[in-house]
């Protein structure tokens, strides 16, 4: 009777233990990015992000291939709890290289204060 139960209390704990899974490097955010570019957007607020729309639309058209790894970070529970430690200023432009925030763009901007520092993040990575 005690060996039974051991043996289903050691089974129940390698099927648990089973199921979790080792994680790569990772940042803080607990995010593995080698390349990307992530945009905070608040919904509720589209009138302050006119110029990021305006200069992301300019940047994508520019660095078509520096695109593939882009990311809108809406401002809600799902994604605050893996994104928060990045960042939590609305809008916000992030370029990532290596798990590091090599460029940060934060609040209300003009086009082309946002466009000079991420052009020259991104001419970077050509």
């Amino acid at each position: 009777m005690k060996y039974s139960f051991l043996i289903i209390l050691l089974l129940g704990n390698i099927i648990f233990l089973s199921s979790c899974s080792l994680q790569s490097d990772r940042t803080a955010a607990g995010l593995n990015i080698e390349k990307g570019i992530l945009f905070y957007s608040d919904e509720s607020n589209f009138q302050e992000e006119d110029a990021y729309y305006e200069a992301l639309v300019e940047l994508k058209h520019l660095y078509p291939g520096q695109f593939e790894n882009y990311q809108i970070i809406p401002k809600n529970k799902e994604y605050d709890s893996t994104f928060s430690s990045l960042n939590s200023t609305y809008p916000a432009l992030l370029v990532i290289e290596n798990n590091k925030i090599v460029c940060k763009v934060i609040g209300t901007s003009g086009k082309e204060e946002i466009m000079k520092p991420v052009s020259n993040a991104l001419d970077k990575w050509k």
